[in-house]
């Protein structure tokens, strides 16, 4: 497919076909191996510990194994984000590819604490880090080269879908999960059982990596025609042409991942250890709330291609500050007095999460092709870094209000956050993103998005 020509007709060549599949199944894939050891490994960490060490210590090595692979995620989406502009975004794919799938088999692999005592545990948390390298460097490649050879028409549902994929992703995990713990004794489960899904994540692995590789790559001249002079695309990006466009959706992620990281980590916990609520009722509504997440995800792609995507975020924002505040109030009401929760709860974790399907496309069309992959993957997951810290931001919190009203505080201040970015930033549809023009005409005027 030559690139030179803008994509901006109904049509999907067959190459064009095969990078939006591409784009779609690596978010699928990227999330099932960025969550499968969160969802998994909790239930089976005497494993790799010892039985002499306390309870504390333990929550504290989850947390730490979880937390490794977040501050992974945000070395690898610039380092890989700057490669895929300057190499090229299918191959900077193939390498993140065989790097997290590597890494998902070798912790299936692993020997527990009876084997490599302490050895284990380290061995767990390196892995982890360097999968979250992997993992955040492979939104750079696949995902801008799906967007900028989407036709213009299409342009939304096909961020909605590739966005609906992280939400699918844990929904099979849940699904994985509950048959792996239901088929196997305890002890089974602690010696192999837990294995099984890493080595299915291991095999989604090697069926991504074959199918992209026939994925065709992105043409280099024009990326680097798109820049100023020989600078390396990562300080183009911080260039002085760029630094406002990034600052605009930097704010606009942080506000978004604020909200949506209380409800995925921290509302699931709060309503099973301080609430008190059935643990199986709260596992069916995060698989009904991620099967509702993926519907919403992909009609916000499609409502934004319709109506405007700085419109459509503008008003996910008073959803978030509004709606999801207000339906965590509620749930912890209801929660507290007995009555039905699920309702609410359902309403509090869609509306953080669904303006992902707009936003996938939003954040592409705000840099130009030169840079496209370290902005995207340089913001998507740098953004992530003060809300990840959610535990530390409710523990200060709670010094000042009672602990299980702390979230809404900082729901409240991701809507707001979110509101500011969309409201400062220009509108994006329309935008040409392989060939000239480069911008539409709306946004020629903010010197920082080209």
């Amino acid at each position: 497919m030559s690139t030179n020509a803008p994509v901006t007709d109904e049509r999907l060549t067959p190459e064009a076909r095969r990078s939006v599949v591409g784009g779609i199944l690596s978010l699928f894939v990227d999330s099932f191996d960025i969550y499968l050891p969160a969802l998994v490994l909790p239930a089976v960490m005497d494993y790799f510990e010892p039985d002499s060490m306390s309870a504390t210590t333990k929550v504290t090595l989850v947390t730490v194994i979880f937390v490794v692979t977040l501050l992974g995620r945000p070395i690898g989406g610039p380092i890989f984000g700057n490669l895929a502009d300057k190499i090229g975004r299918r191959r900077v794919t193939l390498i993140t590819g065989v790097g997290f799938t590597v890494v998902t088999l070798l912790i299936g692999l692993m020997p527990g604490y009876a084997t490599w005592g302490y050895g284990s545990i380290v061995g767990l948390i390196l892995l982890r880090l360097i999968g979250g390298i992997f993992l955040g460097g492979g939104y750079a490649g696949p995902v801008p080269l799906a967007i900028e050879r989407s036709p213009m028409r299409r342009r939304g549902l096909v961020g909605g879908v590739m966005a609906a994929g992280a939400p699918a992703a844990i929904t099979l995990i849940s699904i994985i999960q509950l048959v792996v713990l239901e088929r196997f004794p305890d002890e089974e489960l602690k010696s192999w059982g837990w294995r099984i899904p890493f080595f299915f994540g291991f095999l989604l692995g090697i069926a991504y990596i074959a199918y992209y590789s026939r994925v065709p790559e992105v043409d280099l001249k024009e990326l680097k025609k798109s820049r100023e002079g020989n600078r390396a695309p990562i300080f183009e990006l911080f260039s002085r042409r760029n630094i406002r466009g990034f600052g605009q959706v930097f704010l606009l992620m942080t506000g978004m991942w604020f909200a949506a990281q209380v409800v995925l980590s921290f509302m699931p916990g709060l309503l099973v250890g301080v609430l008190h609520q059935n643990p199986s009722n709260v596992s069916t509504l995060e698989i009904v709330a991620n099967v509702a997440t993926i519907i919403s995800m992909i009609l916000a792609g499609v409502l934004g291609q319709r109506i405007g995507r700085r419109k459509l975020l503008l008003g996910c924002a008073v959803a978030i500050t509004v709606g999801a505040s207000l339906a965590y109030l509620v749930l912890v009401l209801l929660a507290r007095s007995g009555a039905g929760f699920l309702p609410i709860a359902f309403v509090a974790f869609v509306l953080p999460n669904a303006p992902l399907g707009c936003l996938v496309v939003y954040l592409n069309e705000r840099f130009g092709a030169g840079v496209r992959s370290s902005g995207y993957g340089s913001v998507y997951t740098l953004s992530l870094i003060l809300p990840a810290l959610y535990s530390v931001w409710i523990t200060v919190l709670q010094t000042v209000m009672p602990y299980e009203y702390t979230a809404v505080v900082l729901i409240v201040l991701g809507g707001v956050l979110f509101f500011a970015g969309a409201w400062i930033g220009p509108e994006t549809r329309g935008t040409v993103l392989l060939g000239a023009p480069a911008e539409p005409a709306a946004s020629r005027a903010d010197t920082a998005s080209e």
